[in-house]
């Protein structure tokens, strides 16, 4: 295959681009996970349980969701780059005080305060990604920047479960926490590599202020598309955050498996989708067609996940078809985020992207609460179907927003 066929490679200021950002967005996914695996620990330090630890969890991504709109507005605003560096800074100095507390009421504060710090990832990245790389480049930019999430929320297990074994869990935190602030330097250092290009995002006046004014922004987002927009996000969170969440609890339940065996399966599903997101940016780039990229992809993941509930699977027949779930998965990102940059207008990225992420975060927010009582009271089977039917909604809105995006 040639060269050509999927359009020229990166250049040097987009590949430094590109790296900033993914550095970002990993410590963002990391730090999105870095309570859990020391749920025990840190319950035993402050004397609570793990409702209480799972408390803080739920602080934090309420604080991401209501901040997210707002961060978006202020990204288009005053620019992605400085508010970005400004962001990693919080967030990790917020984590490193989660290992200084030695009260449950403090960490709450610094979950919520770290919460708004992340909310700034999404909007900052995805403006900076848009004006830094060429249109027939974002495809691979997009998928880059989910990968390196994906490998954030990996890698955080392992991190803070092995600084906590060979030292303690506040040195854990501490050390991570500082990683965030020494990154932070590193892209204050690197502005100039990360502030927009494009001509409609710099320039602003009194009365046609930089990322428009707040009236404008309001309207835009309240536009149809926009709101089908933020709807196929909830959907689609909703969709994956059921496999993610309780595929563990739920498959030994149906086939009488062993919890490992399960858990062995969804770790092939969350490494195989980091291999679909490249897979992905690399076809949408290469077809210049991510709706049809979108299409295939998710009516096979859909028939896929059913079949979890549905068809008996040996061991290797079922850990093959989580990886295969896992690659399509990932090959959805990519036409995703393109779908929100065709919509968003010249200067309004931030917030198109801050305010639609919030649609990802209420997915993500009430899944638990939907599929937790499922496994309480109804057949677990639900869990796939439920997540198959999930997809096929998200499928049918959309291709409604693109309808409607023109």
């Amino acid at each position: 295959m040639k060269q050509a066929e999927v359009g020229p490679p990166l250049t040097l200021r987009e590949t430094q681009a590109i790296g900033l950002i993914t550095a970002a967005h990993f410590l963002s996914h990391f730090y999105q996970f870095v309570l859990p695996p020391v749920f025990g620990l840190l319950a035993i330090k402050l004397n609570v349980g793990f409702t209480e630890m799972g408390l803080a969890v739920t602080v934090f991504s309420i604080a991401t969701g209501i901040s997210q709109t707002p961060a978006g507005f202020i990204v288009d605003r005053l620019g992605a780059a400085k508010l970005l560096a400004l962001g990693v800074a919080i967030l990790g100095s917020a984590v490193a005080c989660y290992g200084l507390v030695t009260n449950y009421w403090a960490l709450l504060p610094l979950a919520a305060i770290a919460g708004c710090a992340n909310s700034i990832f999404h909007p900052a990245d995805f403006a900076i990604l848009s004006g830094r790389v060429a249109e027939q480049r974002i495809g691979r930019a997009f998928s880059f920047h989910a990968v390196s999430g994906n490998l954030g929320w990996a890698a955080a297990p392992i991190v803070m479960l092995g600084i906590s074994a060979a030292f303690n869990v506040e040195t854990a935190f501490v050390t991570v926490g500082l990683a965030g602030v020494a990154l932070s330097g590193i892209l204050g250092l690197n502005i100039h590599r990360l502030e927009d290009t494009i001509p409609e995002r710099v320039v602003g006046t009194e009365t046609n202020p930089k990322g428009g004014t707040t009236r404008e922004g309001l309207t835009l987002l309240l536009t149809r598309a926009v709101l089908m927009l933020f709807v196929f996000q909830l959907v689609y969170a909703m969709a994956f955050a059921g496999v993610r969440n309780f595929s563990v609890a739920a498959l030994p339940v149906i086939w009488g498996i062993g919890s490992e065996v399960a858990a062995g399966a969804l770790t092939g599903y969350l490494l195989a989708a980091s291999f679909g997101n490249v897979i992905g940016g690399w076809l949408a780039d290469r077809t210049r067609n991510p709706a049809r990229i979108f299409t295939y992809s998710i009516l096979s993941l859909s028939a896929l996940v059913a079949s979890f509930a549905s068809l008996p699977m040996s061991i290797a027949m079922l850990s093959t078809a989580f990886i295969a779930a896992g690659a399509l998965q990932g090959s959805l990102l990519p036409a995703r985020d393109m779908l929100v940059r065709q919509i968003a207008p010249p200067g309004q990225m931030g917030k198109l992207f801050g305010f639609t992420s919030s649609g990802l975060a209420l997915g993500n927010a009430i899944t638990p609460a939907i599929f937790g009582w499922v496994m309480d009271n109804a057949d677990p089977r639900w869990i796939f179907w439920g997540s198959a039917a999930c997809m096929l909604v998200a499928l049918l809105t959309y291709v409604e927003t693109r309808r409607q995006a023109g």
